[in-house]
């Protein structure tokens, strides 16, 4: 009797974990035959559930604090909207109204500058009509007088301008740290989560550094030394007697060393470091996937694969957050670029219209200072590269599929 019990203990003991080794095969089996569509809505359920654990409403405040050109350009939708359309491929089919606003974003910008430069010509030819019909005495003097009257009020016309385009270069990179202040955290946030814990001990030092002290270096010492060139500018056109080139072509140097420094050693460390953090994260991850699989009997497949579709809805979303942000990025840059690009191109058709009309001085500040607009459109770009540079790095980053 106790052989009897002793052979059916045997078999229970060795024909229970054969019966569970056979399900789990089977149901191993039978997820490997899903169907493309079934991983699809797995990953879509997937990336539903963690884009409802991710707060995008600083970005909404940001996209609403747009003008209408901004939010047309972006594509008046929802931050969160755009992220979907990105995911899904949608997004695609709207590219060519972004373009259509850009273009009626130019022609209005052309036609807003029309009556200041207008105005400008104006003066300017009113200088020589006067200046050719002053009495032959006293040729120097009156000339003088006309020169500064004349000089004066193109100074006080274009002068306020420039400081609208100044305070609209400065609110624009304001903006932009802003959106990097926001996004970033959410980009690093999921970057953690799918496992690229190295390249976030790298990318958050470099975020701080282009949010914080770049930014502090393009508005705290960049802009003031545009400040500078624009009244050596000034300074060095009243009269024939005053020359301040030199200074000007001093503070046109000192502010390109610095913002390509800037740029060089930025562009430097980010390349090298995050190149070396994406690999190390790679082999973590595999490493990871490998003893998963291995280590776990039985189930240990099941769970790599399950892991993988979990990664790749995460890879999706931080690569569509960080195309959202660079989108809004653009929409943020776009009107007050296009603002001073299109007021640089019309002082220097002005002053090409002026040279052999008028006194070469006021053809000649008039030239230079839309050589000083050049700059805040250099400080706009570079800010906004710098951005797209590190936002590229973290996209390309921990995609391990």
């Amino acid at each position: 009797m106790k052989k009897y019990i002793a052979l059916f203990i045997l078999i229970v003991f060795v024909a229970i974990p054969f019966a569970f080794a056979q399900n789990v095969n089977e149901t191993v089996y039978c997820d490997d035959q899903l169907t493309s569509s079934e991983i699809e809505d797995i990953i879509e359920d997937s990336v539903e559930s963690q884009l409802g654990d991710l707060d995008f409403s600083e970005l909404e405040d940001a996209l609403n604090s747009l003008d209408n050109t901004g939010k047309e350009i972006f594509g008046n939708d929802s931050f969160l909207d755009k992220i979907k359309q990105i995911i899904t491929g949608e997004f695609a089919q709207g590219q060519q109204s972004i373009w259509t606003s850009i273009l009626n974003l130019f022609f209005e910008d052309v036609l807003a500058f029309l009556p200041i430069l207008s105005l400008v010509i104006a003066i300017a030819v009113t200088f020589s009509l006067v200046s050719a019909s002053k009495p032959s005495s006293k040729n120097k003097s009156i000339g003088d007088i006309i020169h500064f009257v004349c000089y004066g009020a193109i100074i006080v016309v274009l002068v306020g301008y420039t400081v609208n385009m100044l305070t609209l270069t400065s609110n624009t990179l304001q903006n932009i740290k802003l959106q990097m202040d926001v996004a970033f955290p959410i980009l690093l946030t999921i970057l953690t989560a799918i496992g690229g814990v190295t390249s976030v001990s790298v990318y958050q030092p470099a975020v701080a550094v282009l949010s914080g002290t770049i930014i502090n270096v393009f508005t705290k010492i960049l802009m003031p030394i545009f400040i500078f060139r624009l009244v050596f500018s000034i300074v060095g056109n009243l009269s024939n007697n005053v020359k301040l080139d030199k200074f000007t072509s001093f503070f046109s140097s000192l502010f390109k060393w610095i913002i390509g420094g800037v740029f060089t050693i930025f562009s430097a460390f980010l390349a090298i470091q995050g190149i070396t953090a994406g690999s190390v994260d790679g082999i973590s991850f595999r490493t990871a996937k490998y003893a998963i699989k291995n280590s776990i009997p039985l189930l240990g497949s099941y769970l790599s694969d399950g892991l993988n579709l979990i990664i790749a809805s995460s890879v999706l979303i931080k690569n569509a957050v960080g195309a959202g942000g660079l989108i809004l990025m653009f929409a943020t840059i776009i009107v007050p670029v296009l603002n001073l690009i299109v007021f640089m191109l019309s002082l220097k058709l002005v002053s090409a219209i002026l040279e052999p009309i008028t006194d070469a001085r006021i053809s000649n500040f008039i030239s230079m200072l839309a050589k000083s607009i050049s700059l805040l459109i250099v400080l706009i770009l570079g800010c906004a590269f710098m951005y797209l540079l590190l936002t590229g790095m973290i996209m390309c980053t921990a995609n391990f599929f």
